[in-house]
């Protein structure tokens, strides 16, 4: 008897040894769909603020995803939000219902990246996408599963994280980078006292035009974040430019095929960024209320718009501000919420269904996530790299999607 409890007891500590060995080596994110290994650098730019009252300096964290053609063990790559303060994560998202226990667990898990890999020689250059996470509650990281999707399809992804206006960047040791929360929810708060003074029957086509300056009229806060944004991304890209016989990645940077990729207030700047500087060639915004200039010009740029079904108010003024625009990439994802357009749906390794449901909506989120990857992928292929595609599969409708490349699928139409 005694002997064959201590073998029961030899027989589960191997299993668990074996099970934390696969859990220590494995990824939750999805695999890049791309035939290159993904390397990663960090930079910390520091760029000059000029006001009529005052001029001073701000910082932004930047991090890399580029193409490699380094075949690297899986115990190389980088773990997930390494270098992230995990207690600050925790105390930002705990509001969100994720334990301290469930962050950790998600950190000991890898990614498909590795750091300071020598970048691919097969190309003389490569497209570049600059990324820009939300506002508030994004950071880099946890947007793996898009950036590492393009790196490994050969583009050189730059996510652009702001200091103070955003989750725990990345920075010297020491050194106090996270959230001003009190500051960066003034924003919030304008917002929500104009959903207040806002009429009841704000949901009537009819009042589209009126709701929408309404909105951008009052929402001031955050109109000058996307300004202050726009001013620290095009800096980085005189950065890159400047720099590209001092850092190997940058020298592989191709400024003739520039596009801008975000979600919430950051696909706001993306497409922004595309009507406003010729530098920058096509835009992707992931479910946000437009602002910018993108409502009065009239450059015909290929801008694609993602929404959830997170604000009917949303959807009702972007259906205003892109109405006259040709080149126009329409994809919803019916029944989703705000926090699908990131990494959460990979989450369920960690937590319950029903907890990521309530981020991500009543929506099948991984299969969600694909078909943006593929339709991001397809539509920077097209416009950056010149690609031919069958554009006919990409007109889907069904309980899951719509996606159509016109302007006439936005949300009332």
């Amino acid at each position: 008897m005694i002997v064959k409890r201590i073998g029961c007891l030899i027989i589960i500590v191997l299993l668990c040894v074996h099970i934390g060995a696969q859990h220590k080596g494995s990824s939750f994110l999805p695999e890049p769909t791309g035939s290159y290994s993904i390397g990663t650098r960090s930079y910390e730019i520091t760029y000059p603020v000029v006001t009529k009252r005052s001029s001073r300096e701000d910082k932004v964290f930047v991090k890399i995803w580029y193409p490699s053609d380094s075949v690297v063990d899986v115990s190389h790559h980088k773990k997930y939000l390494e270098g992230y303060n995990l207690d600050e994560i925790y105390n930002n998202f705990k509001t969100k219902g994720i334990t301290k226990e469930e962050i950790e667990d998600i950190s000991n898990y890898y990614t498909n990246t590795t750091e300071n890999l020598p970048i691919s020689l097969k190309q003389k250059n490569f497209p570049v996408i600059l990324f820009t996470p939300g506002y508030y509650f994004g950071l880099s990281d946890i947007y793996s599963s898009f950036t590492e999707n393009l790196a490994s399809n050969g583009f050189i992804v730059c996510s652009i994280t702001h200091q103070h206006q955003q989750i725990n960047v990345e920075g010297k040791k020491g050194e106090d980078n996270s959230l001003q929360k009190a500051k960066s929810a003034l924003p919030f708060l304008q917002w929500w006292w104009v959903r207040q003074r806002s009429l009841s029957d704000f949901e009537k086509p009819k009042n589209q035009e009126r709701l929408t300056k309404y909105y951008l009229r009052n929402l001031r806060r955050f109109d000058r974040v996307i300004r202050k944004w726009e001013a620290s991304s095009m800096y980085c890209v005189d950065y890159f430019r400047d720099r590209v016989s001092q850092d190997p990645v940058f020298a592989k940077m191709d400024f003739e095929r520039v596009g801008a990729f975000g979600q919430s207030i950051g696909g706001a700047l993306s497409n922004h960024l595309c009507v406003k500087h010729k530098i920058i060639k096509a835009g992707v915004s992931m479910d946000c209320f437009q602002f910018g200039d993108v409502i009065s010009c009239q450059q015909e740029k290929p801008l694609m718009l993602i929404e959830s079904d997170h604000q009917y108010s949303w959807q009702i003024g972007n259906e205003y501000i892109y109405r006259n625009y040709k080149e126009l990439e329409y994809l919803r994802i019916k029944g989703a919420l705000h926090f699908l357009f990131c990494d959460v749906p990979y989450y369920d390794v960690v937590t319950s269904d029903e907890k990521i449901e309530g981020f991500i909506g009543e929506t099948q989120g991984k299969i969600a996530v694909e078909k943006i990857n593929q339709s991001v992928l397809s539509f920077f292929n097209r416009h950056l790299n010149h690609t031919k595609c069958n554009t006919d599969e990409l007109f889907v409708h069904n309980n899951l999607f719509i996606h159509q490349i016109n302007n006439q699928c936005i949300f009332l139409k």
